[in-house]
């Protein structure tokens, strides 16, 4: 076995935001990791194996997080399975049930009913339902086997879904994208940050730090919203720690990490205020409120690129990440990474 090394099978749901996440949370957690391959939809890394519960407790678009038993070249795969039925032989298993992913079908080397057969050949069973699960991935020309530890699967979140909730407002989000949010702020749950989202609509973000056990509040200038975000808390056991604010007049003295959607689209105009001047006052008090070295996330769309750009270059921000989000056909929006320095 690779000893401390895991993998993690990324959501293919964007292209960026799966492998932000995970790094996100490592930093947060305070876990130290390297990355040894980033591949597509796949992350190998050395790690403490602690970094699999946070995954676990923590990641939207990770699907599978497990120990690498055999990594190496796509065609030396059978080897590997050998290795690997060694190790399965060692640890008391004669089952397993076998997930083969061959990520772009492009690899050289043994297929799928070629891996079947060496393991029937080696003595191991394959069989639909085991405790022990063994993940075959295949990209890029490299294999890894690993022994699955964890699979987070989209209906973990369902009961969370916006239509699911006490009550449903315009432009609230799901869990999944709500989360990576909180994640990508770098809320931390052993530095017990507290993490602020000052547009906080129905609550999105807020249920899904609360689920991920962080300290948080939130507020917004609508009543109605605040009112629907305390309720939706309630509904799922979390405190409704909401306020009626204005987010260019933050509540707050100081935050660890600051994660939020801003108005933007046709259904959540902002009150009495241009566009613009929401977004630059925004950032000025965000700037006031957040430690120094703390991490600020928003969304806004690619029409105001050039404003938030302006601000910034006043401002002591750092732009640590940008990822292209596709709403729909007439909203794409950037998610901002930033870090106040």
């Amino acid at each position: 076995m690779f000893t401390n090394l895991i993998y993690v099978y990324l959501s293919g749901e964007h292209k960026t935001l799966p492998k932000a996440e995970v790094l996100a949370i490592a930093e947060a957690e305070e876990v130290d990791i390297k990355v040894l391959l980033d591949m597509d939809q796949l992350l190998v890394l050395y790690s403490p194996s602690e970094l699999i519960e946070l995954i676990k407790l923590r990641s939207a678009y990770s699907r599978k997080i497990g120990t690498v038993l055999w990594l190496g070249h796509s065609k030396d795969l059978l080897t590997g399975i050998r290795e690997t039925v060694e190790v399965l032989k060692y640890r008391g298993a004669s089952s397993i049930k076998m997930d083969y992913r061959d990520l772009r079908s492009l690899s050289e080397g043994p297929k799928y009913d070629d891996v079947v057969k060496e393991f029937v050949r080696s003595g191991i069973k394959l069989v639909k339902n085991s405790d022990s699960v063994v993940d075959i991935i295949i990209s890029q020309g490299v294999a890894i086997v690993g022994l699955r530890r964890y699979e987070i699967k989209i209906k973990d979140f369902l009961s969370r879904w916006a239509s699911e909730r006490p009550v449903y407002l315009p432009g609230a989000l799901n869990p999944d994208i709500s989360r990576i949010f909180v994640n990508l702020s770098r809320a931390s749950i052993k530095k017990g940050t507290t993490y602020y989202d000052p547009f906080c609509g129905t609550g999105s973000f807020l249920l899904e730090a609360c689920y991920m056990g962080l300290r948080y509040l939130g507020s917004d200038i609508d009543e109605k919203y605040v009112a629907a975000a305390s309720r939706n808390l309630r509904g799922y056991g979390c405190e409704p720690e909401v306020l009626v604010a204005d987010a260019c007049r933050m509540p707050v003295h100081e935050v660890g990490a600051i994660g939020t959607d801003m108005p933007y689209g046709r259904q959540t105009k902002p009150h009495g205020i241009d566009i613009q001047r929401l977004i630059e006052c925004f950032l000025e008090n965000a700037e006031t409120v957040l430690k120094k070295g703390s991490y600020l996330v928003f969304a806004q769309d690619i029409r105001f690129e050039n404003v938030i750009y302006r601000a910034l270059n006043r401002l002591s921000f750092k732009l640590v990440e940008i990822h292209r989000n596709w709403v729909h056909g007439s909203l794409t929006r950037n998610i901002y990474v930033l870090q106040r320095t």
